[in-house]
């Protein structure tokens, strides 16, 4: 069986990209709205005040009188916010906006909604609401978003350090190229994701007639930090053509994973193409084949520091910075939860939270491999031991001295 080498990796990601810019090139008109917030969506502490503003969006011949209702069943009542008083739009007002006054009465995440009458357009008044989620405390908020860019930068810098100890040794030896096929393999499927939901408008309008009162679950800060791992995966991959290896490759294991996840891609990223499938669907098969990715890529890596009985060559700094950032992940995640009473947003974002455990995990044996199990290997090699490294298997040699 040929094994899939860099430039074809390289080829299939191009191609991908192409299709995928076909499938997502046409545009869907947005969702006009009878009423507009400004803002929209809006935080306020408990016991403290904000403000945002309601206007028709359209000229009315006669009066419109709007009220208010709260959450998911459209209750007329609400001990989240202070409830709002019902407001009246004179005719022709469509440039008139009001002032809305929110008081924050206990945490939590509210919707509201309004009830126009006479009724504007039914279908477009439940695309208009206000979304307010209201903090115990705005100090913890704070800190939470503060944890939230230490995670941040964190995992942005794991990547260097492999990089610069590949630069500083001139030598791959030791890093796992499974890894690393699997690696640059999952970004692309993160970056894909990240800048659909990002910027592709009619995969943002089939999000929200799926979820009408979701969040877009992607930001820019996203976007950064999957095109970042995939160049730094790239620039990874590019050392490993230019320094010095041993007989590592990618294996026959690897070699079929992916091909099965670029042939399920492939196959339905053309079928998407010409309309079979929803785009959506398929920007969620790019996001499921990435988790798949994230479960699994450091095994290869654990089991060739296993074989070699020694993580020279595997950067200790990468694992120390991702275990950091999957730290911070969880307490911001467990903060956040506090913060707004809501413990079902752990739920809600289980993969998230399971990703962050399976991580920090793997984080944890690479430690424990480095600084227990395999302390003393850089010391055998100075003591005139050499270590073969290949992905079959290890082999102590003696070194002529």
């Amino acid at each position: 069986m040929k094994l899939i080498n860099s430039e074809e990796i390289f080829v299939l990601i191009f191609s991908f990209i192409i299709i995928l810019h076909v499938a997502g090139s046409e545009k869907i008109v947005a969702n006009n709205h009878a009423l507009l917030f400004d803002p929209a969506s809006l935080t306020v502490a408990v016991d403290y005040n904000t403000s945002t503003t309601i206007q028709l969006v359209s000229e009315q011949d006669e009066s419109v009188h709007v009220s208010f209702v709260y959450g998911e069943d459209q209750s007329h009542s609400t001990d989240y916010i202070k409830p709002l008083e019902s407001i009246n739009f004179p005719r022709h007002s469509s440039h008139l906006q009001i002032v809305l006054q929110i008081t924050g009465l206990r945490p939590g995440h509210l919707i509201v909604g309004c009830n126009a009458s006479p009724i504007l357009n039914s279908s477009l008044t439940e695309q208009d609401f206000l979304r307010i989620n209201i903090a115990r405390s705005t100090k913890l908020d704070r800190i939470i978003n503060t944890i939230g860019w230490l995670s941040f930068i964190a995992w942005s810098c794991s990547f260097y350090p492999q990089i610069f100890l590949n630069f500083r040794r001139q030598s791959v030896v030791g890093l796992s190229f499974d890894f690393l096929a699997l690696n640059i393999m999952g970004y692309f499927c993160y970056s894909i994701y990240n800048i659909a939901f990002y910027s592709w408008r009619n995969v943002q309008d089939g999000y929200t007639k799926l979820h009408p009162h979701g969040v877009i679950p992607v930001l820019l800060n996203d976007v950064v930090f999957g095109l970042h791992g995939f160049i730094a995966s790239f620039i990874t991959i590019f050392q490993c053509l230019l320094f010095k290896h041993s007989k590592q490759h990618v294996s026959y294991t690897t070699s079929i994973l992916l091909v099965l996840f670029i042939l399920f891609l492939s196959i339905t990223t053309i079928l998407t193409s010409v309309d079979r499938i929803d785009l959506l669907l398929l920007i969620y098969f790019y996001s499921y084949v990435k988790l798949i990715i994230s479960c699994i890529k450091y095994i290869p890596q654990v089991i060739m520091n296993y074989r070699r009985k020694s993580t020279e060559g595997w950067s200790i700094g990468n694992i120390l910075l991702d275990f950091l950032g999957g730290i911070f992940s969880l307490i911001q995640m467990f903060l956040l939860a506090i913060n707004y009473n809501d413990w079902l947003s752990i739920i809600g974002s289980i993969a998230k939270f399971s990703l962050a455990i399976v991580s920090i995990g793997f984080d944890i044996i690479f430690i424990v491999q480095h600084y227990i199990l395999y302390k003393n290997s850089q010391q055998q090699q100075t003591d005139g031991y050499e270590i073969l490294d290949n992905n079959e298997e290890t082999t102590p040699v003696a070194v002529n001295t």
